[in-house]
C-alpha cells in the first residue's frame, strides 16, 4: 500500500511515516497542499491522508483538487474528536473525503495500539476504493418524478424514509437534504457509517444544511414527521410497528454497526409499503439485501446513480440485486420525494 501523508507538522509526519512503514506501507510525505499536488504529478499513491489546517492551500481545497485531478481516496486525520476539531473535519467529508479519524498520539498514549489498528484497517480498506473523478459538481435534476412511482407512493402514503450511506455519503446527503422542501410529511432515519466520536459534529453539520430538525435518536422515541433521526454510536436501529425507534447494542459478530441492512429489514417488516428506502454512496454491500426485501414488501426504493456517487459499490450492489425501483442522482431523489410530498399534502 502506497500512502501520501499531508500534514504541516513535522512531528505528525514523522510519527505517521514511522507507524505506516512499520506496518508495511510505502510512505511519502508532504508539508502542504501545494507540495502534495506537485508530488502527485509524478507519484501515484493508493491513498492520501490529509490534515485540514495548513498554511497556504488548506486541506479542503487540496482534497477538492485531488478528487478532480486524480480521483484518489482521501482520509482526513484530525487532532481529536473534540467538538471544534471534528466540526472542521466534517468539511472534509463535505468535499469528498471518504473517512475522518483522529490522529494517533505518541506511543505512550494508552490507546495508541487501538488507534493504529483502526488507522491501518481504514487505510487498507479505503485504498481499495474506486473513487469517481469529480470534473464538476453534478447538476442532474429531474423535472418530474415518474408518474407510476409517484402514484404508487401516494397510494401507500409513506410514513418513513429510511436512508443508508457510507463512504462518500455526506456529499450525497448534502445534495439531497438541501433540496428537500420544508415540512416533509414523514420522518427520516439515517444510517451513516462514521467513526465513533464524530456523530455529534456530523449531526450539527447536517443541521446546518437542512431546514428540518436533526437529532440523534433515542430508544422508544416516537418518530415525528419532518425530522431526521441519526443512529447513535454503538447501536443498530430499527422501527417498531407503532413507529417508535428501537435501538439494539452492537454485537461483536456484526460487521456493520449501524447497519443499513438491519434498518431496511426492520422497516420492511413493520411498515412495508408505507415506507421509502434510499441507498446512497458507499463502499461494500451493506443495505442491498435489506433494500431488496423492502422492495418486495411493496415500498418505493430509490438508489443513487453509480455515476453520481463518490463511491459506487453500495448503489451497484443494490442494483445487482434488483432492489431499486428507480436509479437517479441524489438531487433527483430529492425531487422525487418533494413530488410525492406534494401529492400527499394536496
Amino acid at each position: 500500500m502506497r500512502v501520501l501523508v499531508v500534514d504541516d507538522s513535522v512531528v505528525v509526519r514523522t510519527l505517521l511515516q514511522a507507524v505506516l512503514e512499520s506496518n508495511g506501507a510505502e510512505v511519502r510525505v508532504a508539508e502542504s497542499g501545494e507540495q502534495a499536488l506537485e508530488m502527485l504529478e509524478r507519484y501515484t499513491p493508493d491513498i492520501v491522508t490529509m490534515d485540514v489546517h495548513m498554511p497556504g492551500m488548506d486541506g479542503y481545497t487540496t482534497i477538492s483538487r485531488i478528487l478532480k485531478q486524480y480521483a484518489l481516496p482521501v482520509v482526513v486525520l484530525t487532532a481529536s474528536a473534540s467538538a471544534a476539531d471534528s466540526a472542521t473535519a466534517m468539511k472534509g467529508l463535505d468535499v469528498g473525503a471518504l473517512a475522518v479519524l483522529e490522529k494517533p498520539t505518541g506511543p505512550d498514549a494508552p490507546d495508541f495500539a487501538q488507534r493504529i489498528d483502526q488507522l491501518m484497517r481504514t487505510l487498507r480498506v479505503m485504498s481499495q476504493v474506486k473513487v469517481v473523478r469529480r470534473h464538476r459538481p453534478v447538476t442532474e435534476r429531474i423535472s418530474a418524478a415518474p408518474t407510476a412511482l409517484v402514484g404508487q407512493a401516494a397510494i401507500s402514503a409513506p410514513k418513513l424514509v429510511a436512508i443508508a450511506a457510507s463512504a462518500g455519503g455526506p456529499a450525497a446527503l448534502k445534495a439531497l437534504l438541501q433540496r428537500l422542501q420544508p415540512g416533509q410529511p414523514w420522518a427520516l432515519i439515517l444510517v451513516q457509517h462514521i467513526a465513533p466520536g464524530f456523530l455529534t459534529s456530523f449531526c450539527q453539520w447536517l443541521q446546518s444544511i437542512t431546514s428540518m430538525s436533526v437529532e440523534i435518536g433515542r430508544d422508544g422515541q416516537l418518530l415525528q414527521a419532518g425530522r431526521l433521526y441519526l443512529t447513535p454510536d454503538g447501536h443498530q436501529v430499527g422501527v417498531a410497528s407503532d413507529r417508535r425507534l428501537r435501538l439494539e447494542a452492537c454485537q461483536p459478530e456484526q460487521v456493520f454497526c449501524p447497519s443499513a441492512d438491519y434498518l431496511f429489514h426492520s422497516v420492511a417488516r413493520t411498515l412495508g409499503r408505507a415506507a421509502i428506502g434510499v441507498q446512497l454512496s458507499g463502499m461494500g454491500r451493506d443495505g442491498a439485501v435489506g433494500l431488496a426485501e423492502l422492495k418486495r414488501a411493496g415500498a418505493l426504493t430509490l438508489v443513487q446513480a453509480p455515476s453520481d456517487a463518490v463511491i459506487d459499490s453500495m448503489p451497484l450492489a443494490a442494483i445487482d440485486l434488483q432492489a431499486a425501483c428507480e436509479v437517479m442522482s441524489a438531487q433527483g431523489i430529492a425531487e422525487m420525494l418533494n413530488t410525492i410530498a406534494v401529492q400527499l399534502t394536496t
